[in-house]
């Protein structure tokens, strides 16, 4: 049971504490968790009227698009001090520019990547 909640959980829970600004943090938080709440919803139904063959490709299908949408959108945040993460949304919020560790290559999602190398 552990590992099969480890990626899940991750995501709505331990990801969502880190990337999200401070203010917004418990708010986000919760959209996090009902989203997966939803999909949990959406699956119970719909697994109703499949066969297990079928179950089994959709969940396969929906845990890879899961995957690749998390690797291009989720940022690097591990090594970064999340006060930093802070300084860099208020900025934003303010329309000033961040210079600073969260801009950091290394830092940021394959998506805000491939959009660097675009400009």
């Amino acid at each position: 049971s552990f590992f099969g909640q480890c990626g899940p959980n991750t995501c709505t829970f331990l990801v969502p504490a880190e990337i999200f600004p401070t203010e917004m943090r418990t708010f986000c938080h919760g959209i996090s968790a009902a989203s997966g709440k939803v999909g949990a919803l959406i699956a119970a139904i719909i697994f109703n009227y499949l066969t297990e063959n079928q179950m089994f490709l959709i969940s396969g299908y929906c845990s890879f698009l899961a995957l690749f949408i998390t690797f291009l959108t989720i940022p690097e945040s591990s090594t970064l001090d999340l006060y930093e993460l802070d300084k860099k949304w208020r900025s934003i919020l303010r329309g000033k520019d961040y210079y600073g560790p969260a801009s950091d290559l290394r830092h940021l999602s394959v998506w805000e990547r491939w959009g660097l190398n675009k400009t």
